[in-house]
């Protein structure tokens, strides 16, 4: 099946300065089905759940001969798929405006792309145009699964509005839905973080370490890691001390591939916090490292350190873990990991 997704671009007039004619630029965003009427942009279109990011655009006064830009980011906000063939402009005044071109992509669950849209007046005056994308649904799950994503996208808001009560709610209703898309591990993550503030407070730590958070999850390392060093260095005796310094180092990990960094934060962090939860996954994060950093030796003595740490038998050739899930999940994860090291 396929549809549009048409925007309505709207230039309202602007005066003549001497010399220089000059347009005043409005951009308003519609979402609209081809042929089949229209819903507000931040809703599904006929069952899809395609995202505008802003329900109008301003392109101020902008001289004859002369170009402006805006990015709009259409985001897939369900957990179908959407492939879009082609962006287009048409309307009243189509040769006045630009519009990035797209080549078959196909938004997947949860992802999102940025289109710059290009005003580029000819003459002064009020000028229209529709800003048309072409896409396709693939259908992946039942209706009431794209639903449920939507208390992610509520509780993110919810979030970024303040009203953490009403977003840890919304983040639970969300994760008791049984979610399918990758959100489901970033409500996850922030659930118990904002429900920590219940208790601690959600003070000027409590907002860095959120966007931080939503930082990485954009791409946006370096932005992330100075908000959990700004963390560090203000608030480093309060609650999220220890998870402000994991999450710095599980960045250098994982997502920069800086092993000598992402070593010296976890090290960092054990010595700091030895008391902190994060403990044990900083000291299985170093092995990890030291192991990219071809220091073989060294991650086998430090799976060796952590399987000990949580040994409650080791005697007669026999090792066993201590009787509790931790102790059993850690144990078993260093002798996994000293198994692929002896390969």
């Amino acid at each position: 099946m396929t549809r549009r997704l048409s925007d309505r671009m709207n230039i309202a007039q602007s005066r003549i300065r001497p010399l220089i004619a000059a347009t005043l630029a409005c951009l308003f965003l519609q979402a609209c089905e081809d042929d089949s009427g229209s819903s507000d942009s931040s809703t599904a279109v006929d069952g899809t759940y395609l995202h505008i990011s802003a329900p109008d655009f301003y392109f101020g006064t902008n001289d004859v001969g002369t170009e402006a830009t805006q990015q709009i980011q259409i985001s897939n906000r369900g957990a179908d798929e959407y492939p879009l063939n082609s962006i287009s402009i048409n309307g009243e005044n189509p040769d006045e405006f630009a519009a990035d071109a797209i080549d078959d992509i196909v938004l997947l669950p949860t992802q999102s792309i940025t289109v710059g849209i290009t005003f580029q007046p000819i003459t002064d005056g009020r000028k229209f145009a529709n800003f048309v994308v072409d896409y396709e649904t693939t259908k992946l799950v039942e209706e009431s699964v794209n639903e449920n994503e939507q208390n992610y996208y509520e509780g993110k808001s919810l979030e970024n509005a303040g009203d953490y009560v009403a977003a840890k709610q919304s983040y639970s209703d969300y994760i008791e839905g049984d979610p399918v898309t990758t959100n489901k591990r970033r409500a996850a993550i922030k659930l118990p973080v904002i429900q920590e503030s219940e208790v601690y407070g959600d003070g000027q730590d409590f907002d860095l370490y959120l966007s931080a958070m939503d930082l990485r999850d954009a791409g946006e390392y370096e932005a992330a890691s100075t908000e959990l060093a700004v963390i560090s260095s203000l608030y480093g005796d309060g609650y999220l001390g220890d998870d402000a310094l994991y999450l710095k180092g599980y960045i250098q990990l994982m997502d920069e591939k800086d092993y000598e960094a992402a070593l010296a934060t976890m090290q960092q962090l054990r010595s700091q916090y030895p008391d902190s939860t994060y403990y044990d996954t900083a000291l299985y994060s170093e092995a990890i490292a030291q192991q990219e950093l071809g220091n073989l030796a060294v991650a086998r003595e430090i799976l060796l350190d952590l399987r000990y740490r949580h040994t409650g038998i080791d005697t007669l050739g026999i090792t066993l873990a201590k009787d509790n899930i931790v102790s059993r999940l850690w144990f078993d994860r260093a002798n996994t990991a000293l198994e692929t090291l002896d390969a």
